[in-house]
């Protein structure tokens, strides 16, 4: 053969190999681009309704846990009546229902607190609102939200140590998001914190029984901390009693000099206590 025909051979052999090198440039590139595609393709039709819960869910335990230091501040009441027989405290803020003994003390029961608590939340509703809109954005821009602000907010259960919040929606306005074809809803949510508001409720009415007597003639180990050495209050023998107690109590004078005053701290999830106030009309 001559060296004209082997050198014909030579490049019809390199523009095969380049035909073939660029097809595979070509199918590799298509199958790179097929796959990112296929990744955010799955990553935007796959929504899960659980981010979207548990935005609510935290907006609605800060707007909660403002509730309890309110409602703790004030003696376990949302708005206490303007009373000239009620307690307040040293700053003269009205605290509690609070009158002399022959006339008894209101401290609410854990179910009151709870509707005490909710009062607080439906007067403070925009601001579980406005934290929702504010969080929500990211999922929005990927998903189809809908009824995200039309829950009910049910009577919190308040128990020795915790604090639980239902957040309800109706049928007809589920909480819900879609995606093409793809939809989830949800009835209901749990907000939940810790926070021993139950034991303050509970040491608040055992001081109360104590300064309106009302453990004459009961069982002689109840209310041990009660009337002892002329003292109505024994405050250090009612936390030997309850010693697992994470509520602590201090003692001082209230203004006028008519009330006494015992401030319950409690724990917070944010860190710093929440104080319970008891003010107590001794005269």
């Amino acid at each position: 053969m001559s060296k004209r025909g082997q050198a014909s051979v030579f490049i019809i052999l390199g523009i095969i190999v380049l035909a073939l090198f660029g097809t595979l440039l070509y199918f590799k590139g298509d199958l790179l681009e097929n796959v990112f595609d296929t990744e955010t393709e799955e990553r935007f039709t796959s929504p899960d309704i659980e981010p979207v819960k548990d935005v609510v869910q935290g907006c609605v335990e800060v707007t909660l846990l403002d509730a309890v230091e309110w409602v703790s501040n004030r003696g376990g009441y949302f708005d206490p009546f303007n009373s000239s027989s009620a307690s307040r405290d040293g700053a003269g803020v009205l605290v509690a229902y609070s009158w002399h003994f022959d006339h008894g003390t209101r401290i609410p029961s854990l179910y009151g607190l709870g509707v005490q608590l909710n009062n607080y939340m439906a007067d403070n509703r925009e601001n579980i609102t406005d934290c929702i809109d504010t969080n929500i954005g990211s999922y929005e821009r990927s998903w189809n939200i809908q009824n995200i602000d039309e829950f009910v907010l049910d009577v919190p259960q308040v128990t020795e140590n915790y604090i639980k919040q239902r957040i309800s929606y109706p049928q007809d306005s589920l909480l819900s998001i879609t995606k093409d074809d793809y939809a989830a809803t949800a009835s209901e949510i749990v907000a939940e914190l810790e926070i021993a508001l139950g034991q303050a409720q509970r040491l608040g009415a055992e001081i109360s029984s104590c300064f309106n007597g009302d453990y004459v003639g009961l069982p002689t180990d109840y209310n041990t901390f009660c009337n002892v050495g002329g003292i109505p209050f024994r405050a250090e023998l009612y936390n030997m009693r309850y010693h697992n107690n994470i509520v602590r109590m201090l003692h001082q004078d209230c203004n006028p000099d008519c009330d006494d005053c015992y401030i319950l701290k409690l724990p917070s999830p944010a860190g710093e206590d929440i104080l319970f106030n008891v003010a107590l009309r001794t005269c």
